[in-house]
């Protein structure tokens, strides 16, 4: 029996964001396809109609669960308008990440809303993330990432031709997650000073201006030799954000502050103590991609080891020497990057393939227990997939007049007049002109 799921989303403009996490939203429909599967941006009211259709689950998205630290008010707009989540008798799964950030406001989430199992990132701590959800759901772990079938038949280049010697890119994260989220930028210029003047090619920054979307990521790795990589997640928790505010309401009046004098003003003694980290996608995509890792000394879901699959480096660069006399070791390097790839292909948890069949198998299996279905609220799909190609064509117009907007109003005079022509309102009647007109779009 086709399963009905609706998976809530709020992933934006699609060609706008990091392939792996596009993945992640379209993960389920590209490796269980024979499923019905209705995808909705929570940027868009949900039609009243589709409220009262029976779906067998019901998947919060990261992007979506990431709105509690947010606009509160946003937020609880959100949670209004979806309140009816809460109510329906689908199997609920999330898949949240960060879970440290805002961790009370989304354990009170979880609660609420009645999920059924929870996808964590995080193999330890748990207690302290989800002190209320952990006695009435069920607790799974998850990736922050997974190999992508496809990224397996990506043409690689050979080792010797590829033309960077080093490279990153990270971004530089405002100081609300410890030093395990300092380093993760601060390395970059620890290494980047330190490799002045040697005879390497390095691509290394941190700079906004200088990240990559969609395939260019992919191509930007297989220009690498080797990438640097730290631990990905905090050492921080913050249970409703207050941490996150004081951060930023303290940058605002100081904006030149060092993390030391922002961690005596906003943190307590027990803040910056713990440890929230896990694999990132881009060990995985620098794994499958060939491009020898340099990492900053951790755990990575126990699942990378260092001298085996990675070359350790310490979170202060002291031990740069060590680190450049193993990259000049051909052999044991291209041994290392040969171990790397069949550790994270060896372990199936980390396929897309695989936790599309598990997640499929739980509500198979909730099917089982649960009443069945009244003939009369069971999913119309012909006039689903109608919607689909209305909200698809909607949302993509409305996300290329904002980016067009968000753009253009970095002009002086010209952006201030464009900002005021391309507002919400104005994009909300022309989508209602063009309804009446007959192009297929569904209401904003």
């Amino acid at each position: 029996m086709k399963l009905n799921i609706l998976v809530l989303h709020k992933l934006g403009c699609p060609r706008l964001q990091r392939k792996c996490l596009t993945e992640l939203v379209f993960f389920l429909r590209k490796n269980q396809p024979n499923h019905n599967y209705l995808y909705h941006d929570v940027t868009f009211p949900f039609p009243a109609p589709l409220m009262e259709l029976e779906f067998d689950a019901i998947i919060l998205d990261v992007t979506l669960l990431a709105l509690r630290w947010g606009n509160p008010r946003k937020f609880q707009k959100i949670k209004e308008k979806y309140q009816f989540i809460a109510d329906s008798t689908a199997l609920k799964i999330a898949f949240p990440q960060d879970e440290y950030d805002c961790s009370a406001l989304l354990d009170r989430w979880m609660c609420d809303w009645g999920i059924d199992y929870v996808f964590s990132v995080l193999s330890s701590g748990l207690d302290l993330i989800y002190p209320s959800f952990s006695n009435k759901g069920t607790i799974k772990l998850a990736y922050t990432g997974y190999v992508d079938e496809s990224l397996l038949d990506y043409p690689l280049k050979s080792f010797d031709r590829r033309n960077i010697d080093i490279g990153y890119r990270a971004r530089k994260l405002l100081p609300y997650f410890g030093e395990i989220g300092e380093t993760k930028w601060k390395i970059a210029h620890e290494i980047s000073s330190k490799l002045k003047g040697m005879n390497l090619n390095c691509n290394i920054s941190c700079l906004e201006s200088d990240q990559f979307n969609g395939v260019d990521w992919y191509e930007f790795i297989n220009d690498c030799k080797f990438t640097l990589g730290s631990n990905s997640g905090s050492s921080v928790i913050d249970p409703d954000g207050s941490l996150r505010m004081c951060v930023i309401s303290h940058l605002n009046k100081f904006p030149n502050s060092s993390f030391q004098e922002v961690k005596k003003i906003c943190y307590n003694e027990n803040s910056d103590v713990h440890d929230f980290t896990a694999l990132s996608p881009r060990n995985i995509e620098c794994a499958i991609l060939e491009s020898g890792q340099i990492l900053i000394e951790g755990e990575y879901s126990n699942l990378l080891k260092p001298w085996e699959h990675y070359i350790p480096l310490r979170n202060d660069a002291s031990n740069l020497d060590e680190v450049l006399n193993a990259i000049n070791e051909n052999g044991e390097v291209l041994a290392m990057i040969k171990r790397c790839k069949e550790a994270i292909l060896d372990h199936q948890e980390l396929r897309f393939s695989n936790m599309a069949k598990n997640i499929i198998q739980l509500v198979q299996d909730s099917q089982k227990t649960s009443k069945i279905r009244q003939s009369s609220k069971i999913l119309d799909f012909n006039n689903i997939n109608n919607y689909n190609i209305r909200l698809n064509n909607t949302s993509s117009f409305v996300f290329r007049m904002k980016n067009f907007r968000d753009t253009s109003k970095k002009i002086p005079v010209l952006g201030v007049i464009i900002k005021l022509l391309f507002s919400s309102i104005f994009i909300k009647l022309t989508i209602s002109s063009l309804r009446i007109l007959g192009f297929p779009f569904s209401k904003y």
